[in-house]
């Protein structure tokens, strides 16, 4: 504690120097240490996604390979990767309409395996066109060096003076089209490009080093062949040619400034702009018409979730990666950027702040000043933060309310020196319901503790015993209570291992949830890895129980991921720390379905799409609740990532044919992938109640109005 008298107006003042100093300092260690780049990342995200945008330009279209294009092909016997003339006409099209340039996003780096001819209809297309720019990919990998590379650097490099920046990254090798296509093709971008260290993709390099050259990103190439053509230069914080200015972040990327999300530039689907140019051919009306090509910048990439070009952006987690590029042409076509707000503002404006609310709380005497004043002050930055945001600025917004919110609480604790009753408040609160761990967090950061409700991002957890009521009624009152004891101790102390805070136990049901009262950015992950660390546990204890004697146990998990209003919720008199909403009773329904795939656990989408690459997953079945009218796809986790043994993974592909097949309504080719399924996991719950209903489609038929969606009649 700083010992100054600050009971008068001089003490004050010093005091303010002194706790604006440490504030400071604490906030640029921090800062330093990196810990604030996530939460500054992630707010930023805020921004494009409540702020509005510009509109995306008129003048970009995109040909998308969506699943259903792939499905039109694969019906007639062309199966992916398409044959390389289907692209021909498809360049055509775009050469008859009288596009500006055609832009792959698809790498063609092998020879086609339907032979040189098919390679060679698709280079003609091209060559005729001549507007065609093709990807290539650096490696940071070490690799023969290809031959053609000294030609490629001769004539797709580009002219670039001045100091560049720190670029972080050095590349081996260059992976360029096969030489048909290099050949016929008017230019070429490189396709690799990496997120920001929380996996989302925000920024691209419009150019980067190779071998002594600059080799221009896909949509730059075009950009500076077709539009802006010429030498560039590297200046300060930008990337120039005479008056066009490009702005650069530290690393020689381009923030990207998105339209919306995705589908925000014009979307028209690769199969039927390929029927548009055969319809051409022999005299019909296209699909799509001309006039919505001509002079067109056309990017064509693939959307489909299978072929694996689809990124997180700050706008939605499923993004194409075609659309980035789109985005960075559609900035350079506008000369609309967003350009970061230099560092020395950002320090300055977070001075201005930590003063402002240090002095307000060390002057004023009422709380309701105090409170409105940092009120004031955070609507404040809110506020510059969005204006400078739809100028075109972006000012992390998390660096000055770090400063804000720390110089609070410091001065509020210095000044009021209420330290112990808070820790002690807190402990009290949260100490029935939260780890250890957790509450020693909450009070070296008490400011994250919210009275009231709140809404927020969270992961719910429910837990029952399948027919416990039945089997208490056969058991002895002491055996249930000392059987159940021993259940919900290890169940319970598994979720608060892995930082859960239970809500409440109701019989032999667990109630609990992730994300609160501390946010957790992976707090779908730690309820999934709870999940199956119950059920391991459950495995032992169920030994344990039958050298006693005791029946076994068998639950029944559902997890879901949404927004809940969280907080301290009752009477005045009496209340508990505790949710509410639709992401609650969502997971108790999916708790419950249990029963109907023979299961033990089961989640929603949205807890499976967070926990992608540590948790393996298995989608099992849209369905209908009771009670609800949207569609609902549950999937059944099966471990953690790397430690699936191999007889569940053939028989989790066995099970994802099956399911394809059977919502296509092909029941005897589903039976036979379910059955399949089940020789590779004999006790397999969902295989078998597949293979049940694929018997009974089949042996009554379909039903009028079949959907595919399973619609329980009871909860």
């Amino acid at each position: 504690m700083i010992h100054i008298p600050y009971h008068t107006p001089g003490g004050k003042l010093k005091a303010a120097a002194a706790l604006v100093m440490i504030t400071l300092a604490v906030v640029a260690v921090v800062d330093l240490s990196g810990f604030l780049t996530p939460y500054s990342l992630k707010t930023g995200d805020l921004l494009f996604r409540h702020l509005p945008l510009r509109p995306a330009s008129p003048d970009i279209a995109v040909i998308a390979i969506e699943q259903p294009d792939i499905d039109f092909f694969r019906d007639r016997g062309l199966g992916w990767p398409w044959p390389r003339e289907l692209y021909a006409p498809l360049v055509d099209f775009c050469r008859r309409a009288g596009t500006r340039a055609v832009i792959f996003d698809l790498l063609f780096t092998e020879s086609s395996i339907y032979g040189r001819e098919d390679d060679e209809k698709f280079a003609q297309a091209m060559r005729a066109a001549g507007n065609v720019i093709l990807p290539f990919f650096l490696s940071q990998g070490s690799r023969e060096p290809h031959p053609g590379t000294a030609t490629i650097l001769q004539q797709h490099s580009l002219p670039i003076n001045g100091a560049p920046p720190g670029f972080g990254k050095e590349y081996q090798a260059i992976l360029p089209p096969i030489p048909p296509l290099l050949a016929a093709a008017r230019g070429l971008g490189n396709v690799e490009g990496s997120p920001d260290p929380d996996g989302v993709f925000r920024r691209l390099p419009p150019a980067v080093p190779f071998q002594d050259r600059w080799l221009p990103l896909l949509a730059f190439a075009a950009f500076q062949l077709f539009h802006q053509p010429g030498p560039w230069e590297f200046q300060a914080g930008a990337l120039v040619q005479g008056s066009f200015r490009v702005p650069l972040d530290r690393e020689g990327q381009v923030l990207l400034k998105f339209r919306g999300p995705s589908r925000s530039h014009r979307r028209y689907s690769a199969a039927n702009v390929i029927q548009s140019e055969v319809r051409c051919l022999h005299g019909q009306a296209p699909i799509y018409p001309l006039a919505d090509f001509t002079g067109a910048w056309v990017l064509v990439g693939a959307t489909a979730p299978g072929l694996l070009d689809l990124k997180p952006s700050p706008l939605a987690p499923v993004y194409a990666g075609v659309e980035l590029h789109a985005t960075l042409l559609d900035n350079l076509l506008q000369g609309d950027f967003l350009t970061p707000v230099p560092r020395w503002l950002t320090w300055l404006w977070t001075f201005a702040l930590t003063l402002s609310v240090t002095v307000m709380v060390l002057f004023a005497r009422r709380l309701v000043v105090i409170l409105s004043a940092l009120v004031l002050l955070v609507l404040l930055h809110i506020g510059a933060t969005a204006a400078l945001f739809m100028q075109g600025w972006l000012l992390a917004p998390v660096l000055p309310a770090a400063g804000l919110g720390l110089a609070f609480v410091l001065t509020a604790a210095f000044s009021y020196a209420t330290e112990g009753r808070q820790k002690q408040a807190i402990r009290s609160m949260f100490s029935r319901y939260m780890s250890e761990d957790v509450i020693n967090h909450l009070l070296r950061h008490p400011e994250k503790v919210r009275l009231g409700g709140e809404r927020r991002r969270l992961t719910v957890f429910f837990s029952d015993l399948a027919n416990f009521t039945t089997l208490s009624e056969s058991l002895p009152p002491e055996m249930v209570v000392n059987l159940l004891n021993d259940y919900l101790s290890e169940m319970t102390d598994i979720i608060l291992q892995e930082q859960g805070t239970v809500d409440k136990f109701e019989g032999d049901a667990i109630m609990a949830f992730w994300g609160a009262p501390l946010p957790l950015d992976n707090h779908a992950v730690r309820a999934c890895r709870a999940a199956l660390r119950q059920q391991e546990a459950l495995a032992k204890l169920n030994q344990r129980f039958q050298e006693k004697g005791w029946p076994l146990l068998q639950c029944r998990i559902g997890l879901h991921t949404g927004e809940a209003v969280v907080g301290n919720l009752g009477s005045q008199k009496r209340f508990d720390y505790t949710i509410i909403g639709d992401t609650v009773n969502l997971a108790s329904r999916l708790e419950g379905l249990n029963k109907f795939y023979g299961t033990e656990i089961l989640v929603s989408y949205s807890t499976a799409q967070e926990c992608q690459g540590v948790i393996e997953f298995l989608e099992l079945d849209w369905v209908v609740v009771k009670g609800r009218a949207t569609l609902l796809a549950v999937f059944q986790p099966l471990g953690r990532h790397g430690e699936l043994m191999s007889a569940r993974m053939n028989a989790r592909m066995a099970f994802a044919a099956g399911l394809r097949y059977y919502r296509r309504g092909e029941f005897d080719l589903a039976w036979q992938s379910f059955q399949e399924a089940l020789q590779h996991w004999p006790d397999h719950g969902p295989s078998s109640v597949f293979s049940q209903r694929c018997r009974d489609l089949l042996a009554q038929g379909l039903p009028d109005g079949w959907d595919a969606v399973f619609r329980p009649d009871k909860k």
